[in-house]
């Protein structure tokens, strides 16, 4: 009888604190709050999606803070289908930068050092997402 007192109420408080705190998860407004600051150095390079698919080619100019660019080239079996073969993006967040040719925008964010993706649309519609990993040697 001694061992089923102390065992019924060793159930009780474990059973306690897991009814005191409800389990929350994470909204989307909280995640997107959390933005990590990659410096511009980190974005360059070049970028591909497979080894065998010739890579985007990423250069920063020399200025620095709002004159600071990213100058992207664009993969020609990429640039056949888009239109443009070169982009001069601007910083928009510590890791998304971004800019527009004609009437094609290009979006590049970074997930961290070693991956990323682009994002690029067309006042049409059209619209290409590449996920990318860093090729450099």
């Amino acid at each position: 009888m001694k061992h089923l007192s102390l065992f019924s109420a060793l159930l009780g408080l474990a059973a306690v604190p897991a009814m005191a705190a409800p389990h929350t998860t994470p909204s989307a407004e909280t995640s997107t709050q959390i933005q990590t600051n990659f410096p511009t150095a980190t974005f360059m390079g070049t970028w591909t999606v497979r080894a065998e698919v010739p890579p985007f080619t990423v250069a920063g100019n020399k200025a620095l803070g709002p004159a600071a660019r990213l100058l992207v080239t664009v993969p020609e079996i990429y640039a056949v289908n888009i239109g443009e073969s070169r982009f001069s993006l601007s910083r928009k967040s510590g890791s998304v930068w971004s800019g527009t040719e004609h009437d094609t925008t290009m979006t590049m964010t970074l997930v961290s050092p070693n991956a990323g993706k682009i994002l690029i649309t067309n006042t049409n519609g059209h619209k290409v997402e590449v996920p990318l990993y860093r090729n450099d040697p």
